[in-house]
């Protein structure tokens, strides 16, 4: 499985590498009226259980890298397209009542919008920084040797008070690592524990807010698919469950990835290279679509852990 897996991930790297092989101008096309999107996650009706493909035609066009990151007010948002090349970073957000065109911040994938919405963490194999700034956003600022230390960094993840969940792949410590945030940059690095890493590979972590939870991407057995998505709980005393896999409501024979929860835990944002409205077939590795399900769930396996 392992040796699979590190296949799987090739591919996506040769998308990744052929994605960002245009000059560094990015240009995006706004034929689309936003003017028209308003509301709560521009203005989408929500999901039920079953997932549901998300802004069809404006988020999701079968060439995503990410899932979309929302700050905790709702009103600011963040994904990544690797098609047409650059990819790039992409942010939106609501403003007099509308939500605006997709304005490239960065070339990159894989962001994560902080709380506040006035940072942007992001992958070039390896991880940076951007924040907002008085007129646009400023310079990106590379997170250090702390960070990345490896050939590959990704799916940064942010708790509320900065702690900072990553995975790195592609040396002799692969896997999904914590650092604390501290005087501007990051304490050493701690790979996470609790059966969380194994054997296989597992990446692209969403970290909750708290620190209760945290969802990521694993090719351990008994996974349905080209990932699955699985969930560990951290007790009181910081120690994480056993991962269980969020099943066949979630997880299928295609590829699930890059997890974020809202800020109020209603509804879970996932990738997926799965059959949609917008493709009839798998979408080849590397890209996908955004997909969202009401999250209720989570506090069901919240339960059914704590009650073992």
């Amino acid at each position: 499985m392992r040796k699979f897996a590190k296949h799987w991930i090739l591919l996506c790297c040769f998308w990744y590498w052929l994605a960002g092989l245009a000059p560094a101008t990015a240009s995006l096309s706004v034929s689309q009226d936003y003017s028209i999107l308003s509301g709560p996650y521009l203005g989408q009706k929500p999901p039920g259980e079953t997932p549901e493909l998300f802004a069809p035609g404006i988020v999701s066009t079968c060439t995503q890298h990410s899932s979309v990151y929302f700050s905790a007010d709702g009103r600011k948002l963040a994904f990544s397209r690797m098609l047409p090349r650059p990819s790039v970073i992409l942010y939106m957000q609501e403003e007099n009542g509308a939500w605006t065109p997709p304005q490239v911040v960065a070339e990159g994938l894989t962001p994560f919008l902080t709380l506040d919405g006035n940072s942007i963490y992001y992958s070039t194999w390896s991880l940076w920084v951007v924040d907002r700034i008085s007129q646009g956003w400023g310079a990106p600022r590379e997170l250090g040797p702390v960070i990345n230390f490896q050939k590959r960094q990704d799916g940064p993840s942010l708790t509320k008070d900065g702690t900072l969940y990553f995975c790195s792949m592609y040396g002799v410590q692969d896997g999904i690592y914590r650092a604390q945030a501290h005087d501007g940059g990051f304490l050493h690095r701690i790979k996470i524990g609790g059966g969380v890493n194994s054997p296989d590979v597992e990446g692209l972590p969403y970290i909750a807010p708290d620190e209760s939870y945290l969802i990521f991407t694993s090719f351990r057995p008994g996974s349905q698919g080209l990932g699955d998505l699985y969930i560990s709980f951290r007790s009181e005393e910081g120690v994480w469950s056993p991962p269980v896999s969020l099943g066949p409501q979630i997880n299928t024979s295609a590829k699930e990835g890059y997890p974020f929860v809202t800020h109020d835990g209603r509804y879970l944002f996932f990738m997926s290279n799965r059959v949609s409205e917008l493709n009839a077939g798998r979408i080849p590795d590397g890209p996908g679509n955004v997909f969202w399900v009401d999250a209720a769930f989570i506090q069901r396996l919240r339960k059914r852990e704590r009650g073992k």
